[in-house]
């Protein structure tokens, strides 16, 4: 095989498996529709690991701001014995979110 055709399908073979790994990680959710890109959250490394807590409090303040957010709902997800949790146990951003609450009681919230 001519080592030009070769390298040619070598180059596309690794673009085309990029391009597919790239397609698969996807925002879910309110982010998803605000069009965030990666580097919001994630800064210039796009790690694979959930980004610290104190990222997630940029935009949404503080944990006090975020249980006056959700105050209207009986009981409050943010109160209580799970208020020390990590944000990312419940909001899950390239998957869809849940509410770890439901694997002891049946609260049945909607998990943004």
């Amino acid at each position: 095989m001519n080592v030009r055709i070769f390298q040619a399908l070598c180059v596309s073979s690794l673009l085309i498996f990029s391009w597919n790994a790239s397609a698969q990680v996807q925002l879910h959710g309110k982010h998803a529709q605000m069009n965030m890109q990666c580097d919001t959250c994630h800064g210039q490394t796009r790690p694979r690991e959930v980004p610290d807590e104190s990222v997630c409090l940029t935009c949404h303040v503080s944990r006090d701001a975020v249980k006056q957010k959700t105050a209207a709902l009986k009981p409050n997800p943010h109160y209580g014995h799970s208020e020390s949790q990590p944000c990312g146990d419940c909001h899950k951003q390239h998957e869809p979110s849940v509410l770890t609450c439901d694997q002891c009681h049946k609260f049945g919230y909607k998990t943004p």
